[in-house]
């Protein structure tokens, strides 16, 4: 009799590895185009906007990609791999990818689902071997443009992560890995959830997860230090 195969949704940052990948991208591009620190002032001016409740979380996302504005996309892609396998990869917490070993053994559907951009989270999931990974897609270029449109149902986040997850035939899970209150509604749909590094209100909302506490180990300043590409 064949064993039933699990369901298994896993965030990717601060869930994989510590600190968001935005940044991380952000400072690798910088570190290898000094140049373009000349993003700096429209992206300010860009947050300024968001704390003004002008801009939301989706459309400053799209105005924070400002640092590869008009890169070829076949130099962007090079340079997703070359970021996913120097830096991401060694960055990835032995705790929750000994998990993921154990339930990709197990023959578990493993799902990577992430609200950063899926420039470079589909080369995370095909390093890791993921069965599934979804992450925020944009509109294709073959150079990228100032601001990135992102298709509907928008951000890869909240509850528009259900959304895409039932296009790819997924409305019930059995355990969820996450760092994130912004993944209840993910968790929603799991009967396991799976805690990494939760914030002590966060872990209230969700009685009887599992917590994982990981060492973090990032630098002083590290969201500074990415934005500046230092």
């Amino acid at each position: 009799m064949e064993t039933q195969r699990n369901i298994v949704l896993f965030d990717m940052d601060g869930t994989l590895f510590a600190g968001d990948s935005q940044l991380r991208f952000c400072r690798w591009v910088l570190r290898h185009h000094g140049w373009r620190r000349l993003y700096l002032p429209p992206v300010a001016a860009c947050g300024i906007l968001r704390g003004l409740h002008i801009f939301n979380t989706e459309r400053m996302k799209r105005a924070f990609l400002a640092y590869a504005w008009r890169m070829r996309k076949i130099e962007l892609e090079q340079h997703c791999r070359d970021f996913v396998a120097q830096e991401i990869i060694p960055a990835l917490y032995p705790e929750v990818l000994e998990r993921l070993r154990a339930h990709q053994a197990a023959g578990d559907v493993t799902v990577l689902c992430s609200a950063s951009p899926d420039w470079w989270t589909q080369h995370v999931g095909t390093s890791l071997g993921f069965t599934h990974t979804i992450g925020t897609p944009t509109e294709d270029f073959d150079t990228v443009p100032f601001m990135p449109t992102i298709p509907a149902p928008g951000n890869n986040k909240g509850a528009n992560k259900l959304v895409r997850l039932a296009a790819i035939g997924i409305t019930q899970a059995d355990i969820g890995y996450t760092d994130s209150a912004a993944d209840l509604p993910m968790l929603s749909i799991c009967k396991h959830a799976v805690l990494v590094n939760p914030k002590r209100s966060f872990e209230a909302k969700v009685p009887g997860a599992e917590v994982l506490r990981p060492e973090k180990n990032l630098p002083p300043a590290f969201a500074l230090s990415c934005v500046l590409g230092l």
